[in-house]
Protein backbone atom coordinates (compact mmCIF):
# COMPACT_ATOMS: atom_id res chain seq x y z
CA UNK A 1 0.00 0.00 0.00
CA UNK A 2 1.03 3.59 -0.68
CA UNK A 3 0.01 6.40 1.63
CA UNK A 4 -1.65 9.26 -0.33
CA UNK A 5 -3.41 12.07 1.51
CA UNK A 6 -3.54 10.03 4.66
CA UNK A 7 -5.17 7.07 2.90
CA UNK A 8 -3.74 3.83 1.64
CA UNK A 9 -3.94 3.44 -2.14
CA UNK A 10 -3.07 0.17 -3.91
CA UNK A 11 -0.11 0.66 -6.33
CA UNK A 12 -2.11 -0.86 -9.18
CA UNK A 13 -4.62 2.01 -8.97
CA UNK A 14 -1.82 4.55 -9.19
CA UNK A 15 -0.44 2.80 -12.26
CA UNK A 16 -3.85 2.68 -13.89
CA UNK A 17 -4.42 6.36 -13.11
CA UNK A 18 -1.08 7.31 -14.64
CA UNK A 19 -1.84 5.27 -17.73
CA UNK A 20 -5.24 6.95 -18.03
CA UNK A 21 -3.63 10.40 -17.86
CA UNK A 22 -1.09 9.43 -20.53
CA UNK A 23 -3.86 8.05 -22.74
CA UNK A 24 -5.92 11.21 -22.26
CA UNK A 25 -2.90 13.34 -23.22
CA UNK A 26 -2.42 11.25 -26.38
CA UNK A 27 -6.09 11.73 -27.32
CA UNK A 28 -5.86 15.49 -26.72
CA UNK A 29 -2.75 15.69 -28.91
CA UNK A 30 -4.62 13.79 -31.63
CA UNK A 31 -7.52 16.24 -31.24
CA UNK A 32 -5.13 19.16 -31.72
CA UNK A 33 -3.67 17.68 -34.91
CA UNK A 34 -6.90 16.71 -36.67
CA UNK A 35 -10.03 18.46 -37.86
CA UNK A 36 -13.32 17.58 -36.16
CA UNK A 37 -17.02 17.56 -36.98
CA UNK A 38 -20.30 18.21 -35.19
CA UNK A 39 -18.61 20.18 -32.37
CA UNK A 40 -15.73 22.68 -32.10
CA UNK A 41 -12.43 21.34 -30.77
CA UNK A 42 -12.93 22.82 -27.32
CA UNK A 43 -16.24 20.95 -27.06
CA UNK A 44 -14.59 17.63 -27.81
CA UNK A 45 -11.79 18.48 -25.35
CA UNK A 46 -14.39 18.90 -22.59
CA UNK A 47 -15.99 15.58 -23.49
CA UNK A 48 -12.62 13.82 -23.43
CA UNK A 49 -11.51 15.36 -20.10
CA UNK A 50 -14.78 15.53 -18.20
CA UNK A 51 -16.45 12.47 -19.72
CA UNK A 52 -16.21 9.05 -18.14
CA UNK A 53 -12.81 8.06 -19.56
CA UNK A 54 -12.40 6.23 -21.89
CA UNK A 55 -16.00 6.75 -23.10
CA UNK A 56 -15.31 10.39 -24.02
CA UNK A 57 -12.23 9.42 -26.02
CA UNK A 58 -14.12 6.66 -27.80
CA UNK A 59 -16.93 9.10 -28.70
CA UNK A 60 -14.34 11.49 -30.15
CA UNK A 61 -12.72 8.82 -32.35
CA UNK A 62 -16.04 7.36 -33.53
CA UNK A 63 -18.14 10.51 -33.97
CA UNK A 64 -15.94 13.60 -33.85
CA UNK A 65 -12.64 12.83 -35.56
CA UNK A 66 -12.65 13.67 -39.26
CA UNK A 67 -11.06 11.25 -41.70
CA UNK A 68 -7.64 12.21 -43.04
CA UNK A 69 -8.93 12.69 -46.61
CA UNK A 70 -11.50 15.27 -45.58
CA UNK A 71 -10.91 18.97 -45.06
CA UNK A 72 -13.15 21.30 -43.14
CA UNK A 73 -12.51 24.96 -42.54
CA UNK A 74 -14.68 26.59 -39.87
CA UNK A 75 -17.53 24.20 -40.46
CA UNK A 76 -17.62 24.54 -44.24
CA UNK A 77 -17.17 21.36 -46.24
CA UNK A 78 -14.43 21.94 -48.79
CA UNK A 79 -13.15 19.61 -51.47
CA UNK A 80 -9.80 19.95 -53.18
CA UNK A 81 -11.18 18.64 -56.44
CA UNK A 82 -13.31 20.41 -59.01
CA UNK A 83 -16.83 21.10 -57.65
CA UNK A 84 -19.46 18.71 -58.89
CA UNK A 85 -21.51 21.43 -60.52
CA UNK A 86 -23.51 21.05 -63.69
CA UNK A 87 -25.43 23.49 -65.84
CA UNK A 88 -28.67 21.67 -65.06
CA UNK A 89 -28.58 21.51 -61.26
CA UNK A 90 -27.15 24.95 -60.43
CA UNK A 91 -27.67 27.12 -63.46
CA UNK A 92 -24.22 27.99 -64.67
CA UNK A 93 -23.68 31.32 -66.39
CA UNK A 94 -23.45 31.14 -70.15
CA UNK A 95 -20.23 32.21 -71.87
CA UNK A 96 -19.77 35.99 -71.87
CA UNK A 97 -19.00 37.93 -75.05
CA UNK A 98 -16.63 40.13 -73.02
CA UNK A 99 -14.27 37.22 -72.49
CA UNK A 100 -14.80 33.49 -73.04
CA UNK A 101 -16.03 31.73 -69.88
CA UNK A 102 -15.41 28.01 -69.50
CA UNK A 103 -18.54 26.81 -67.72
CA UNK A 104 -17.11 23.30 -67.45
CA UNK A 105 -14.35 24.48 -65.09
CA UNK A 106 -15.96 25.79 -61.90
CA UNK A 107 -13.63 26.93 -59.14
CA UNK A 108 -16.17 27.99 -56.47
CA UNK A 109 -19.70 26.69 -55.95
CA UNK A 110 -22.16 26.82 -53.06
CA UNK A 111 -25.12 24.50 -52.56
CA UNK A 112 -28.17 25.55 -50.54
CA UNK A 113 -26.04 28.05 -48.61
CA UNK A 114 -27.95 29.76 -45.80
CA UNK A 115 -26.92 31.85 -42.82
CA UNK A 116 -29.53 32.56 -40.13
CA UNK A 117 -29.20 35.10 -37.32
CA UNK A 118 -32.18 34.65 -35.02
CA UNK A 119 -35.23 35.44 -37.17
CA UNK A 120 -33.16 37.04 -39.94
CA UNK A 121 -31.87 35.14 -42.97
CA UNK A 122 -28.66 36.89 -44.03
CA UNK A 123 -28.33 34.28 -46.80
CA UNK A 124 -31.18 32.15 -48.10
CA UNK A 125 -30.43 29.09 -50.25
CA UNK A 126 -27.66 30.72 -52.31
CA UNK A 127 -26.35 28.66 -55.25
CA UNK A 128 -23.24 30.56 -56.32
CA UNK A 129 -21.24 29.34 -59.33
CA UNK A 130 -17.90 30.93 -60.24
CA UNK A 131 -16.04 29.63 -63.33
CA UNK A 132 -12.26 29.66 -63.26
CA UNK A 133 -10.47 32.76 -64.50
CA UNK A 134 -13.40 35.20 -64.48
CA UNK A 135 -14.04 38.38 -62.56
CA UNK A 136 -17.31 37.77 -60.70
CA UNK A 137 -19.02 40.98 -59.59
CA UNK A 138 -21.23 40.49 -56.53
CA UNK A 139 -23.62 43.43 -56.18
CA UNK A 140 -26.56 44.20 -53.95
CA UNK A 141 -28.03 46.81 -51.57
CA UNK A 142 -26.54 47.42 -48.14
CA UNK A 143 -27.43 44.50 -45.89
CA UNK A 144 -28.12 42.18 -48.83
CA UNK A 145 -25.65 39.54 -47.58
CA UNK A 146 -22.58 40.24 -49.74
CA UNK A 147 -20.05 40.43 -46.89
CA UNK A 148 -21.60 37.42 -45.15
CA UNK A 149 -21.25 35.38 -48.34
CA UNK A 150 -17.61 36.38 -48.85
CA UNK A 151 -16.84 35.62 -45.19
CA UNK A 152 -18.24 32.11 -45.55
CA UNK A 153 -16.28 31.54 -48.76
CA UNK A 154 -13.14 32.66 -46.92
CA UNK A 155 -13.85 30.34 -43.99
CA UNK A 156 -14.30 33.23 -41.53
CA UNK A 157 -17.93 32.33 -40.73
CA UNK A 158 -19.90 29.12 -40.64
CA UNK A 159 -23.05 28.61 -42.69
CA UNK A 160 -26.23 27.55 -40.93
CA UNK A 161 -27.04 25.20 -43.80
CA UNK A 162 -25.45 24.22 -47.08
CA UNK A 163 -21.92 23.68 -48.28
CA UNK A 164 -19.07 25.37 -50.12
CA UNK A 165 -17.00 23.59 -52.74
CA UNK A 166 -13.66 25.11 -53.71
CA UNK A 167 -11.42 23.63 -56.40
CA UNK A 168 -8.16 24.94 -54.92
CA UNK A 169 -6.55 24.62 -51.48
CA UNK A 170 -7.51 27.24 -48.92
CA UNK A 171 -3.88 28.40 -48.95
CA UNK A 172 -4.43 29.51 -52.56
CA UNK A 173 -7.08 32.08 -51.60
CA UNK A 174 -6.45 35.76 -50.85
CA UNK A 175 -9.01 37.77 -48.88
CA UNK A 176 -9.35 41.56 -48.64
CA UNK A 177 -11.85 42.65 -45.99
CA UNK A 178 -13.84 45.87 -46.28
CA UNK A 179 -11.72 47.92 -43.84
CA UNK A 180 -8.33 46.21 -43.35
CA UNK A 181 -6.41 47.11 -40.18
CA UNK A 182 -2.78 46.39 -39.28
CA UNK A 183 -0.48 46.82 -36.30
CA UNK A 184 0.41 50.54 -36.41
CA UNK A 185 4.10 50.12 -35.52
CA UNK A 186 4.83 47.91 -38.54
CA UNK A 187 6.01 49.35 -41.83
CA UNK A 188 4.22 48.57 -45.07
CA UNK A 189 7.08 46.33 -46.15
CA UNK A 190 6.94 44.43 -42.84
CA UNK A 191 3.17 43.92 -43.12
CA UNK A 192 3.45 42.46 -46.62
CA UNK A 193 6.51 40.38 -45.71
CA UNK A 194 4.61 38.93 -42.74
CA UNK A 195 1.80 37.97 -45.13
CA UNK A 196 4.40 36.32 -47.39
CA UNK A 197 5.81 34.29 -44.48
CA UNK A 198 2.32 33.13 -43.48
CA UNK A 199 1.03 32.25 -46.95
CA UNK A 200 3.98 31.49 -49.22
CA UNK A 201 7.32 31.42 -47.34
CA UNK A 202 8.94 29.70 -50.32
CA UNK A 203 8.61 32.87 -52.41
CA UNK A 204 11.64 35.23 -52.42
CA UNK A 205 11.57 38.42 -50.35
CA UNK A 206 11.79 40.43 -53.57
CA UNK A 207 8.13 39.48 -54.10
CA UNK A 208 7.24 41.97 -51.34
CA UNK A 209 8.68 44.95 -53.21
CA UNK A 210 7.07 43.76 -56.44
CA UNK A 211 3.54 43.83 -55.03
CA UNK A 212 4.13 47.15 -53.24
CA UNK A 213 4.97 48.62 -56.63
CA UNK A 214 1.93 46.91 -58.14
CA UNK A 215 -0.45 48.60 -55.69
CA UNK A 216 1.32 51.96 -55.76
CA UNK A 217 2.88 51.92 -52.28
CA UNK A 218 6.57 51.71 -53.19
CA UNK A 219 7.18 55.28 -51.91
CA UNK A 220 5.62 54.39 -48.52
CA UNK A 221 7.24 50.98 -48.12
CA UNK A 222 9.25 51.98 -45.02
CA UNK A 223 6.59 54.16 -43.38
CA UNK A 224 4.76 52.90 -40.31
CA UNK A 225 1.17 52.07 -41.21
CA UNK A 226 -0.24 53.87 -38.16
CA UNK A 227 -0.18 57.06 -40.21
CA UNK A 228 -1.73 55.60 -43.35
CA UNK A 229 -4.99 56.93 -44.74
CA UNK A 230 -7.90 54.55 -45.29
CA UNK A 231 -7.13 54.44 -48.99
CA UNK A 232 -3.50 53.50 -48.31
CA UNK A 233 -4.63 50.78 -45.90
CA UNK A 234 -6.88 49.45 -48.65
CA UNK A 235 -3.91 49.26 -51.03
CA UNK A 236 -1.80 47.62 -48.33
CA UNK A 237 -4.49 44.99 -47.75
CA UNK A 238 -4.54 44.28 -51.47
CA UNK A 239 -0.74 43.88 -51.43
CA UNK A 240 -1.05 41.39 -48.57
CA UNK A 241 -3.54 39.39 -50.64
CA UNK A 242 -1.33 39.35 -53.72
CA UNK A 243 2.04 38.56 -52.15
CA UNK A 244 1.23 34.85 -51.82
CA UNK A 245 0.27 34.61 -55.51
CA UNK A 246 -3.21 33.14 -54.78
CA UNK A 247 -5.43 31.52 -57.40
CA UNK A 248 -8.63 33.06 -56.00
CA UNK A 249 -9.07 36.61 -54.74
CA UNK A 250 -12.03 37.62 -52.56
CA UNK A 251 -12.24 41.43 -52.56
CA UNK A 252 -14.81 43.16 -50.36
CA UNK A 253 -15.22 46.80 -51.49
CA UNK A 254 -11.60 47.15 -52.68
CA UNK A 255 -12.03 50.68 -54.07
CA UNK A 256 -14.55 52.19 -51.64
CA UNK A 257 -12.00 54.38 -49.83
CA UNK A 258 -9.96 55.49 -52.82
CA UNK A 259 -9.97 58.75 -54.73
CA UNK A 260 -10.85 58.63 -58.47
CA UNK A 261 -7.21 58.11 -59.50
CA UNK A 262 -6.74 55.35 -56.92
CA UNK A 263 -9.96 53.66 -57.99
CA UNK A 264 -8.79 53.71 -61.59
CA UNK A 265 -5.48 52.08 -60.62
CA UNK A 266 -7.19 49.36 -58.55
CA UNK A 267 -9.65 48.59 -61.36
CA UNK A 268 -6.80 48.37 -63.85
CA UNK A 269 -5.01 46.00 -61.48
CA UNK A 270 -8.12 43.82 -61.09
CA UNK A 271 -8.47 43.78 -64.87
CA UNK A 272 -4.89 42.54 -65.24
CA UNK A 273 -5.28 39.92 -62.51
CA UNK A 274 -8.42 38.48 -64.09
CA UNK A 275 -6.42 36.99 -66.94
CA UNK A 276 -4.59 34.64 -64.56
CA UNK A 277 -6.72 34.53 -61.39
CA UNK A 278 -10.34 34.15 -60.36
CA UNK A 279 -11.60 37.35 -58.72
CA UNK A 280 -14.81 37.62 -56.70
CA UNK A 281 -15.46 41.32 -56.24
CA UNK A 282 -18.12 42.74 -53.93
CA UNK A 283 -18.91 46.44 -54.24
CA UNK A 284 -21.71 48.98 -54.15
CA UNK A 285 -20.03 51.02 -56.91
CA UNK A 286 -21.89 49.56 -59.87
CA UNK A 287 -19.83 51.37 -62.48
CA UNK A 288 -16.73 49.56 -61.18
CA UNK A 289 -18.39 46.19 -61.72
CA UNK A 290 -19.53 47.18 -65.19
CA UNK A 291 -15.93 48.03 -66.13
CA UNK A 292 -14.21 44.84 -64.95
CA UNK A 293 -16.73 42.02 -64.40
CA UNK A 294 -17.40 39.16 -66.81
CA UNK A 295 -20.09 37.54 -64.65
CA UNK A 296 -22.36 39.23 -62.12
CA UNK A 297 -24.45 38.00 -59.23
CA UNK A 298 -27.24 40.22 -57.87
CA UNK A 299 -28.09 39.47 -54.25
CA UNK A 300 -31.00 41.04 -52.41
CA UNK A 301 -32.41 40.15 -48.98
CA UNK A 302 -30.06 37.17 -48.83
CA UNK A 303 -31.27 35.60 -52.09
CA UNK A 304 -29.41 35.44 -55.39
CA UNK A 305 -31.77 37.22 -57.79
CA UNK A 306 -29.60 36.90 -60.89
CA UNK A 307 -26.40 35.12 -61.92
CA UNK A 308 -24.89 35.21 -65.36
CA UNK A 309 -22.89 37.25 -67.87
CA UNK A 310 -23.02 41.00 -67.45
CA UNK A 311 -24.28 41.39 -71.01
CA UNK A 312 -27.23 39.12 -70.23
CA UNK A 313 -28.23 41.26 -67.25
CA UNK A 314 -28.04 44.44 -69.31
CA UNK A 315 -30.12 42.85 -72.07
CA UNK A 316 -32.96 42.16 -69.59
CA UNK A 317 -33.62 45.85 -69.07
CA UNK A 318 -35.72 48.14 -71.22
CA UNK A 319 -33.99 49.58 -74.31
CA UNK A 320 -33.34 53.16 -73.26
CA UNK A 321 -31.53 55.96 -75.09
CA UNK A 322 -30.37 59.40 -74.04
CA UNK A 323 -30.76 62.15 -76.66
CA UNK A 324 -29.35 65.63 -76.14
CA UNK A 325 -30.31 68.35 -78.62
CA UNK A 326 -30.22 72.15 -78.54
CA UNK A 327 -33.54 73.36 -77.09
CA UNK A 328 -36.34 73.79 -77.77
CA UNK A 329 -37.12 70.12 -78.39
CA UNK A 330 -40.94 70.31 -78.51
CA UNK A 331 -41.44 69.21 -82.16
CA UNK A 332 -39.00 66.33 -81.72
CA UNK A 333 -40.79 65.19 -78.55
CA UNK A 334 -44.20 65.21 -80.26
CA UNK A 335 -42.91 63.27 -83.25
CA UNK A 336 -41.17 60.65 -81.10
CA UNK A 337 -44.31 60.13 -78.99
CA UNK A 338 -46.32 59.39 -82.13
CA UNK A 339 -43.98 56.60 -83.33
CA UNK A 340 -45.25 53.04 -82.89
CA UNK A 341 -41.83 51.82 -81.70
CA UNK A 342 -41.79 54.30 -78.78
CA UNK A 343 -42.74 53.26 -75.24
CA UNK A 344 -41.92 56.46 -73.31
CA UNK A 345 -40.45 59.88 -74.06
CA UNK A 346 -39.43 62.17 -71.18
CA UNK A 347 -37.63 65.52 -71.30
CA UNK A 348 -35.71 65.71 -68.00
CA UNK A 349 -34.20 69.11 -68.82
CA UNK A 350 -34.41 71.44 -71.84
CA UNK A 351 -33.12 69.42 -74.78
CA UNK A 352 -32.29 66.34 -72.69
CA UNK A 353 -34.58 63.49 -73.73
CA UNK A 354 -34.85 59.96 -72.33
CA UNK A 355 -36.36 57.60 -74.89
CA UNK A 356 -37.60 54.09 -74.07
CA UNK A 357 -38.35 51.96 -77.14
CA UNK A 358 -39.92 48.58 -77.85
CA UNK A 359 -37.99 47.92 -81.06
CA UNK A 360 -34.35 49.07 -80.71
CA UNK A 361 -33.24 48.28 -84.30
CA UNK A 362 -36.17 50.22 -85.78
CA UNK A 363 -35.61 53.12 -83.36
CA UNK A 364 -31.94 53.35 -84.30
CA UNK A 365 -32.88 53.50 -87.98
CA UNK A 366 -35.57 56.18 -87.53
CA UNK A 367 -34.19 58.55 -84.87
CA UNK A 368 -31.75 60.27 -87.26
CA UNK A 369 -34.58 60.94 -89.73
CA UNK A 370 -36.81 62.38 -86.98
CA UNK A 371 -34.08 64.77 -85.86
CA UNK A 372 -33.30 65.80 -89.46
CA UNK A 373 -36.97 66.41 -90.29
CA UNK A 374 -37.27 69.00 -87.53
CA UNK A 375 -33.82 70.50 -88.03
CA UNK A 376 -32.75 69.53 -84.51
CA UNK A 377 -29.10 70.21 -83.66
CA UNK A 378 -27.82 66.99 -82.12
CA UNK A 379 -25.31 67.20 -79.25
CA UNK A 380 -25.21 63.53 -78.22
CA UNK A 381 -27.04 60.24 -78.66
CA UNK A 382 -26.14 57.31 -76.41
CA UNK A 383 -27.66 54.12 -75.01
CA UNK A 384 -28.79 54.88 -71.46
CA UNK A 385 -28.99 51.28 -70.24
CA UNK A 386 -26.24 50.69 -67.67
CA UNK A 387 -25.69 48.36 -64.74
CA UNK A 388 -27.40 50.74 -62.33
CA UNK A 389 -30.56 50.74 -64.47
CA UNK A 390 -30.51 46.97 -64.75
CA UNK A 391 -29.84 46.56 -61.02
CA UNK A 392 -32.70 48.86 -59.99
CA UNK A 393 -35.14 47.15 -62.36
CA UNK A 394 -34.18 43.75 -60.96
CA UNK A 395 -34.27 44.66 -57.26
CA UNK A 396 -37.38 46.87 -57.29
Amino acid sequence: MIELGGQSVPPVLLVLGALALVAMAVVLIDLHRHEVKHLPKWGWALIIVLGNFPLGAIAYFVVGRRAAGDEVVDGVDVTSTQPRASEDDIGLPAPSPRRPVDISDVVVATRGLSKIYGDTAALDDVELVVPRGVTYGLIGPNGAGKTTLLSILAGLRRPTHGSVEIAVPRTSMGVLVDTPQFEPWLTAREVVDLARHLTAPELPSSRVDDVLVEVGLEQAADRRVGGFSRGMLQRLGLAGCLVGDPEILLLDEPSSALDPAGRREVLDLVGRLAHTKTVILSTHILSDVQQVADVVGVIDHGRLQFQGPLTELLARTSATYSIHVHPPAGPVLEHLRSCDWTVEVVEHAPGRIQLVVADPPEAERQIAAVLAEHGARLISFNPATDLETAFLELTT
